[in-house]
């Protein structure tokens, strides 16, 4: 009887403690179980992912994070903000990840505009991803361009090298060096913008539209990047070390410096940078311009449509002193003043500005719409090329607002300079 009770009471001691532990022991082993499936759940990033070129991300943010490395590097490798340019792939293709509207994403992993140029742009892409990495010949899917700005478009062979590739194809254009090492979002699509290849008129607003709602939300990025690679990643002929397991690219230097190769910045040629329209005088150039100050004159003989950019440029030019006769038809148009001018006997120059004359735009130069193009008027000429010309028709279409911007040496070397008849 005495043994039953010692038994019992053993029992009655021991119990509640082995079912405290006990339970205990299996929270603790489901807390565990938990924090494994979540790190199972989380989003690796990974810049050599073999199957990136086919995975099928559930949305924008998990593409993203599962991008995170490539965004990272080409911060490094172009000086290409990453919330601007999660930002520009969504107004350029919207992410189609498989949708057959947006093949240069889909198939050709183009993060959007990236045209055909050399290879020698994407040092730091083939040094990465290997020299099947990016292919210029416009044969492979999703290269074709269909806007109407010709050409075609950069394969990649997978996001992660599209994203680098981006970023390597901005910083070796001329057209885009304000937006190159630029840290803040707005400012660096602002300069895409400017630099005068997109075709719809919209375009700045939708940027900064989507930047506002969309690429807001990858600051944290941009802030990541730049602390892993300063605020000015990209330089001059800046020597990237090859990455080892990839082929080595075709421009690799010898002698002590052959484990590097170069990057080929051609941003050097031009010095002067295109802007964003605005509706006051730049404030570096108060106090320079010698033109006098833009009137609200209809001038008589001026039959092109109220507030278009022909309309504006007739009298602006009558007003100085240096008008020029009404074309019509096409030849109306901002891009056939050129043409239309030279059969009349004007002096017309491609490339060489002056001070109230016009300049005609073909279509695609500066912003302008194929076929229509666009004409404006020079009021200043800079030492490096650039020049400041007013216009109309490009902020609030239609509505006979004046305008003044910028325009780098690359696009003024496309222009046809007019000289009115007065001068």
């Amino acid at each position: 009887m005495n043994k039953k009770r010692i038994v019992f009471g053993l029992l009655s001691f021991f119990l509640p403690i082995f079912l405290v532990f006990g339970g205990l022991l299996f929270f603790l082993l489901l807390l565990t179980s938990t924090s494994d499936t979540s790190k199972n759940d989380c989003i690796q990033p990974s810049i050599n992912n073999p199957t990136d070129a086919t995975d099928t991300p559930k949305s924008i943010e998990q593409f993203v994070k599962s991008h995170k490395d490539a965004y990272l590097l080409s911060w490094k490798a172009g000086g290409f903000l990453p919330s601007a340019s999660i930002s520009q792939t969504m107004v350029e293709n919207g992410f189609n990840f498989t949708n057959p509207s947006g093949t240069s994403f889909w198939q050709a992993h183009n993060m959007g505009g990236v045209k055909t140029s050399k290879k020698e742009d994407f040092p730091v892409t083939l040094a990465t991803f290997g020299q099947d990495s990016v292919d210029i010949s416009g044969t492979k899917p999703g290269s074709n361009v269909g806007d109407g700005t010709g050409g075609a478009y950069t394969w990649f062979k997978d996001y992660n090298a599209g994203i680098v590739g981006k970023a390597e194809f901005m910083a070796h254009q001329t057209l885009y060096t304000g937006a190159i090492n630029n840290t803040d979002g707005l400012s660096t699509l602002s300069a895409i913008y400017s630099g005068g290849w997109a075709t719809d008129p919209t375009y700045l607003m939708k940027l900064q539209a989507t930047y506002n709602s969309l690429g807001k939300q990858f600051q944290w990025l941009d802030q990541e990047a730049i602390q892993k690679y300063g605020n000015a990643p990209f330089k001059k002929s800046e020597l990237v070390p090859n990455i080892p397991g990839k082929s080595p690219i075709t421009n690799e230097k010898s002698g002590k410096n052959s484990d590097c190769v170069v990057t080929s910045d051609t941003s050097d040629q031009v010095t002067g940078q295109n802007t964003a329209p605005s509706l006051e005088v730049p404030s570096a150039y108060k106090g320079k311009l010698t033109l006098p100050p833009i009137d609200s004159n209809d001038y008589a003989g001026n039959n092109y449509p109220f507030g278009q950019c022909t309309w504006y440029a007739y009298n602006r030019m009558a007003q100085i002193g240096k008008p020029i006769e009404w074309f019509s038809g096409d030849g109306g148009n901002g891009a056939g003043w050129a043409n239309s001018a030279r059969a009349k006997g004007y002096t017309v120059i491609k490339g060489k500005p002056s001070v109230g004359w016009a300049a005609s735009m073909q279509g695609g130069i500066g912003g302008s719409a194929p076929p229509y193009g666009h004409v404006a008027v020079v009021e200043y000429v800079n030492s490096d090329g650039s020049i400041l010309v007013s216009e109309a028709n490009v902020i609030n279409q239609g509505s006979g607002t004046r305008s003044w911007r910028v325009l780098d040496r690359a696009t003024v070397e496309q222009i046809d300079f007019i000289q009115g008849k007065g001068a």
